[in-house]
């Protein structure tokens, strides 16, 4: 008996006394700290918060509505003029221009239209051969036009049709949607 006494002490590795005992105590001990520190900190934060909500008994959730919204305002439209009704077809964008004071819009029908302001008078200005999209206004008073099958136009004051870019790297444009103007009047896409 002694002998087996001997030989478990022989395979196990010797250890301080207490230190693993010790090891277990202060982890568990950090533990136990952390969970009660942040239970703490929680019920410190929600005493603090000011909040409260105030409650609906069941009949008060069940009323209708004093208010009801409507779904599209009768009156959004009230007093505004009709410029071109009937006349434009399918328009996708506009631009105004000060100076001469009439605004261009790219129909479906491949017509740019210029209405003028004083009169709403809707001319049919210049056709694409394809469908303006985007317009914009540049600083010498040229149109560019975003053509989905064109690609990049330029439309001087006469009226004249220039394609700008139909490709970027060899690539032809899918549908050319929109363009813009730079302020040092470089077109852009």
């Amino acid at each position: 008996m002694a002998e087996s006494t001997r030989s478990s002490s022989l395979n196990s590795p010797p250890t301080p006394s207490g230190t693993a005992i010790q090891t277990t105590r202060s982890w568990r001990l950090g533990l136990v700290l952390s969970t009660v520190v942040t239970v703490l900190i929680a019920l410190l934060l929600v005493q603090l918060d000011t909040f409260d909500a105030a409650p609906y008994t069941s009949d008060e959730l069940a009323k209708k509505p004093i208010f009801l919204a409507p779904r599209a305002n009768p009156r959004v439209l009230h007093g505004i003029e009709k410029i071109g009704e009937g006349q434009l077809l399918g328009p996708e964008d506009i631009v105004y221009d000060p100076k001469l004071r009439v605004i261009y819009t790219s129909c479906g029908d491949g017509w740019i239209k210029r209405v003028t302001m004083n009169d709403s008078v809707v001319e049919d200005w210049v056709n694409t051969g394809g469908r303006p999209l985007g317009l914009a206004l540049g600083n010498s008073g040229e149109l560019y036009v975003a053509d989905a099958l064109k690609g990049i136009l330029k439309v001087t004051k006469d009226g004249e049709i220039q394609t700008l870019a139909d490709e970027a790297e060899g690539l032809k444009f899918g549908t050319t949607d929109g363009v813009t103007v730079a302020k040092n009047g470089d077109e852009m896409q």
